[in-house]
């Protein structure tokens, strides 16, 4: 049996590869923003993806086989390579509605070229593109194959015929040979059977039927998400830092231990001489320093450093109100005090900022 070529043309391989690369590339930002959604929405994506996925690559099956077999169908029997007529049977018993087809042609094949099942009976199928009478030793061989392979019946298929004593060796054996004519007889047997419009529609219904249940799994994981973590937002996590120590603790500190054991210049005594006193200059009432508030937009964490790796001290929620303290070096993340009294670090996109407010915060080291 000659060696089987590939299924796949060049062009429809240039296609697939075309578009893998395009996914490629598309792919790597698309990821880069569904990381920083929430786990729920991460997985809406994820079965998203699997659903594109899987409908093109079974949209480009269905083009290959469709171009594959619209070759075979044009040529004539006679112009197919031995590979070829037996996958040109193969669509032949599909057409008829045999199930299970599967080729087996190929070195160790044992004289079986095709296997599959048609009215609850297992077949072995073997193919002959021949000019010539099909010899008996290759029925006999068949008979042969039949009972090593334990099936049920076996079919030999030829575009030749069979002679006489090739006949005589199939009867009473669980063998059908189907000669030129038969098989010409089949093949316009099968044409009826693929203008049914009964069975086309039944194709249609079963392709429906799969998108509508990809639809709905995306729809049900949608609306999972929305119940789980409310409407999809890239806020980045949250970082806590490590809450300000109270003055009474800077005071027993080192530090504070060190600061009071410096002593103050101490001032000269008085001198006899009376010395004229100074009218006291009246001095300005302190103002109260007003410190900007401003709304929470999306709930996160309150952080103990300026970065993603602070620790996490506290959380904002939507609507709450808080106090901006200061802002740091570069202007993205806001040192706040929330309704709880907690002060730390939150991201700039998690506030409704006016404009330039966060301009005239202090830098606040971290």
């Amino acid at each position: 049996m000659s060696r089987r070529r590939s299924r796949h043309s060049p062009d429809a391989g240039s296609a697939i590869g075309a578009l893998l690369l395009i996914g490629l590339i598309g792919f790597r930002p698309f990821w880069q923003t569904v990381t920083n959604l929430a786990l729920p929405w991460q997985i809406v994506a994820a079965v998203l993806i699997f659903s594109v996925a899987f409908v093109i690559l079974w949209f480009l099956r269905l083009l290959i086989r469709h171009a594959r077999q619209r070759s075979l169908l044009r040529k004539e029997l006679y112009a197919l390579t031995p590979a070829e007529f037996e996958e040109r049977v193969l669509l032949l018993l599909k057409d008829l509605g045999w199930s299970h087809l599967r080729l087996r042609g190929g070195s160790g094949d044992r004289g079986v070229d095709l296997e599959g099942e048609f009215q609850g009976l297992r077949y072995i199928v073997q193919c002959k593109r021949y000019t010539k009478p099909v010899q008996p030793s290759m029925v006999r061989d068949l008979v042969g194959a039949l009972h090593i392979q334990k099936a049920d019946r076996a079919l030999l298929v030829t575009t030749s015929s069979f002679t006489p004593q090739g006949y005589a060796e199939a009867r009473d054996q669980a063998v059908e040979l189907w000669d030129g004519t038969i098989l010409e007889q089949k093949i316009s047997e099968a044409a009826r059977l693929r203008e049914d419009p009964t069975r086309r529609q039944a194709v249609q219904r079963r392709r429906l039927a799969t998108f509508i249940t990809l639809v709905v799994i995306n729809g049900l994981s949608v609306l999972s998400a929305f119940a789980i973590a409310g409407p999809p937002s890239s806020v980045p996590p949250t970082i806590r830092t490590a809450p300000t120590p109270p003055p009474e603790s800077i005071a027993g500190s080192p530090l504070g231990r060190t600061a009071s054991s410096l002593s103050l210049p101490t001032q000269a005594p008085p001198s006899e001489e009376p010395q004229p006193t100074a009218q006291p200059t009246p001095t300005a009432a302190p103002t109260e320093r007003v410190v900007p508030t401003t709304t929470v937009v999306n709930g996160g964490n309150v952080r103990a450093a300026p970065n993603m790796r602070g620790t996490v001290l506290d959380q904002v929620h939507a609507g709450e109100i808080v106090e901006l303290l200061g802002r740091s070096a570069d202007g993205n993340w806001l040192y706040i005090r929330n309704p709880r009294g907690q002060v730390g670090w939150t991201h700039r996109t998690l506030l409704n900022l006016a404009t330039g407010i966060d301009k005239r915060l202090e830098v606040v080291a971290p």
